[in-house]
């Protein structure tokens, strides 16, 4: 067999490579994917972000919390209101004693309407309860949004992510398949001994598998995203790589992030209302044991008429509680512990909070650094890229090849800083309660 010219050996490795390498650049591991009639093709972060509040478990199992809540204020504030109620009785009845009339018709209507006047705090107390507890749960909400806002950024990411590592990856699988063909047409000529072609085939098929595995993650980072977007028939196949202008915002002090973070984070509200709930739920409880004032009238009409029956009637009611049983003081000391589990939880979280605060400015001015780190290397494998374009005009295939893989993982771990850096400053966003304020309006698509 006659060894084909080196030129020509590495004019069709060169052109195999770009083939592969166009494939890459177009999406072609889903090329045979249709658009998705669920989301729109190409998908933006932005667009993305715009679901963030279409039915989804997550938000449906907070929302019917705070449907509770609203319910228990409701139920709360019944309480002070009036009661009405319309008293229907057939009655028929036969005297002992023996009467000319025989059976008689003792049949009644009464009308009764209740309305408490004061019960010294009670009611307040169980209204104040309610109402703070529902201040609470709408605060989880907005927080159980914020988080949903995180997630879907983060998916997108991971798609993003998925896709260039996959680049990548067939990169490095090309240029092994390359040599490894190289080697064949060596050994066939008897040049190479059967164990360096058994190398270069394993490390072929090691790279094959590299890709493989990524190729699937392409999948699984997109069902990923589908299912927080409540579209888990409907897999996203092209992304949209968003512009990131927060990511230019200066590393904010410590201080002032702390100060923010205290005063305005949505769970320490939320733990600040559950304290007050508390309380309040304490006073209810030491009010149960005060009289309870109320009046009531009474409208009625009987067929049979009696000195001791009123048609009409007005009364005021004082019920004075005397003694329970201990049930009151058994309440009072459970509402006590519960006033004090609740205090206890919102030190220990704001004691969390600086420790996260600090944790998070840190990250983000690491992140910071390894940026600029990252957009140098980039830079840097970009000239080394055309550098060898210049120079190895015939052995595109294997040196070209290998700088290509190079400047594309450099432009992958460029991407992978950049969102880490735009998920960190969501999360500090996240946690002073500005994040669903501000996030419109720092996202913008790159078509």
């Amino acid at each position: 067999m006659r060894e084909p010219s080196p030129a020509t050996t590495c004019q069709r490795r060169a052109a195999s490579l770009a083939l592969v390498l166009v494939f890459t650049m177009t999406g072609g591991v889903f090329a045979d994917e249709l658009p998705v009639e669920g989301l729109p093709d190409p998908l933006s972060l932005e667009q993305a972000l715009r679901l963030l509040d279409i039915s989804h478990p997550t938000l449906e199992a907070a929302a019917a919390v705070v449907d509770d809540a609203r319910a228990a204020l409701a139920q709360a504030k019944s309480n002070s209101g009036v009661d009405a109620y319309l008293e229907l009785i057939p009655r028929t009845s036969e005297p002992a004693l023996a009467l000319d009339e025989g059976r008689i018709d003792d049949s009644r209507a009464r009308l009764v309407i209740n309305k408490p006047l004061y019960d010294f705090g009670y009611t307040k107390g169980r209204k104040d309860t309610a109402r703070l507890t529902l201040d609470s749960r709408q605060l989880a909400f907005l927080d159980v949004r914020q988080q949903r806002y995180i997630e879907i950024m983060q998916r997108y990411f991971d798609v993003l992510l998925a896709d260039m590592r996959y680049a990548v990856d067939n990169e490095a699988m090309v240029v092994r398949f390359l040599d490894f063909d190289k080697a064949r047409e060596r050994h066939a000529l008897g040049i190479l001994s059967d164990v360096k072609l058994l190398e270069l085939e394993s490390m072929y098929q090691d790279g094959l598998i590299t890709r493989t595995k990524t190729q699937q993650r392409q999948s699984s980072t997109r069902a990923a995203l589908a299912q927080v977007l409540n579209q888990p028939d409907s897999l996203p196949s092209q992304l949209v790589r968003p512009e990131l202008p927060d990511n230019e915002r200066e590393t904010p002090e410590y201080e002032d992030i702390l100060r923010l973070a205290l005063e305005h984070n949505p769970n320490l509200r939320q733990l600040r209302r559950e304290v007050a709930a508390a309380e309040a739920a304490l006073a209810a409880e030491r009010a149960s044991k005060r009289p309870v004032i109320s009046a009531e009238l009474e409208a009625a009409e009987y067929e049979r008429r009696l000195a001791s029956r009123d048609e009409l009637r007005a009364s005021l009611n004082i019920h004075i509680p005397i003694y329970q049983r201990g049930a009151a003081g058994a309440r009072i000391a459970a509402a006590m512990a519960q006033m004090r589990k609740q205090r206890a939880g919102l030190t220990q979280a704001e004691y969390q909070m600086r420790q996260v605060v600090i944790d998070l400015v840190q990250e983000i001015e690491t992140l910071r650094v390894e940026r600029r780190a990252a957009r140098v290397r980039s830079d840097y494998r970009d000239l080394a890229l055309q550098e060898a374009r210049g120079r190895y005009e015939l052995e595109m295939a294997t040196t070209l090849g290998g700088v290509t893989i190079h400047l594309t993982e450099a432009q992958w771990l460029a991407d992978r800083v950049e969102f880490q850096l735009a998920l960190a400053w969501a999360r500090l966003d996240a946690l002073t309660g500005r994040l669903l304020e501000s996030s419109h309006n720092t996202l913008q698509g790159e078509p």
